[in-house]
């Protein structure tokens, strides 16, 4: 008999937790608490009808984080300015362009036949142009003739 009216208190406890006292429920649901109004997805703020294309995220903020931009600098881009170093500053034509960690190889051919101090002298230009133009970068140039 003890046991029995130990039990039904014990479950008039349990069952009288899940109770709401008053309205607070309700005016809880209301307010917008932590965040409640990203995360519902009924009117215009939910998160499921908000156009997150049209937000502006900055994706460089930590530099740990791979940048999502569709602008983003890539080695391909390094590559082509360097092609444009070559194109502008001299008139030998770009070759391949490989680069693998702070090293770039470049090639360049010319035309017809140059002297060797004629190479010397372009490289040594050239040199000082991939420096400015890309700092990063430890360049080997190589000429090589066509």
């Amino acid at each position: 008999m003890k046991r029995a009216i130990l039990l039904m208190v014990v479950c008039s406890f349990f069952i009288s937790a899940c109770g709401v006292v008053g309205d607070e429920h309700h005016t809880l649901q209301k307010q917008d608490i932590d965040g409640t109004r990203l995360i519902g997805t009924t009117g215009e703020d939910g998160f499921y009808r908000r156009n997150l294309d049209s937000e502006d995220y900055n994706t460089n903020q930590n530099p740990n984080f791979l940048d999502l931009s569709e602008t983003r600098p890539t080695y391909g881009d390094d590559q082509d300015k360097l092609r444009e170093v070559i194109s502008m500053n001299s008139n030998l034509d770009p070759g391949g362009v490989y680069i693998t960690g702070d090293t770039a190889r470049v090639t360049a051919y010319a035309d017809g036949s140059m002297s060797k101090k004629e190479k010397d002298k372009i490289k040594r230009h050239l040199q000082r142009k991939f420096v400015d133009v890309m700092p990063r970068y430890y360049v080997h140039l190589t000429i090589k003739e066509r």
